[in-house]
């Protein structure tokens, strides 16, 4: 998903998204990275538009001003995975040094511990706390690993 740009004075974006049923999915909170942490922000309008465009008005945003804030940027659905294959799978994490631990292979949402699956089949705890930085762009995931736990 894109945010391609601002429509009308109200505060709506149009956003390109031809992964992803938004319509399917606009109960769901929305997470846009605002200095590398995820803020929600929740849909309260959603309309179809040619091709995989949607016209989107977010709750809390209401002006032309705040839509422009968030134009260019890559909203995605909490969970770590999209039903329709928008998902971390393929990310690359990495320890809060940069160093590269492995490609996600899983998102496991288990309660009270998510965790995911890295190349190789070890498990990594990910709850938000310990997520440093996510670059959607670059496909990669910083995280506060504990010492000793690879």
């Amino acid at each position: 998903m894109r945010i391609l740009k601002s429509y009308g004075t109200e505060g709506g974006v149009i956003v390109s998204a031809p992964e992803v049923d938004v319509e399917q999915r606009s109960k769901e909170p929305v997470f846009i990275d605002f200095d590398g942490l995820p803020v929600p922000f929740f849909i309260e309008e959603v309309t179809p538009r040619t091709g995989a465009r949607y016209y989107i008005k977010f709750v809390d945003i209401d002006s032309l001003e705040q839509a422009e804030e968030i134009v260019g940027k890559e909203p995605y659905f909490e969970g770590g995975e999209d039903e329709d294959g928008e998902d971390i799978t393929g990310y690359t994490l990495c320890d809060a040094s940069g160093r590269e631990v492995g490609k996600i292979t899983a998102f496991e949402d288990i309660p009270g511990n998510p965790c995911v699956e890295i190349s190789g089949g070890a498990l990594v705890p990910c709850p938000e706390e310990l997520i440093v930085k996510v670059d959607n762009r670059r496909r990669r995931i910083w995280l506060q690993i504990p010492e000793g736990l690879l």
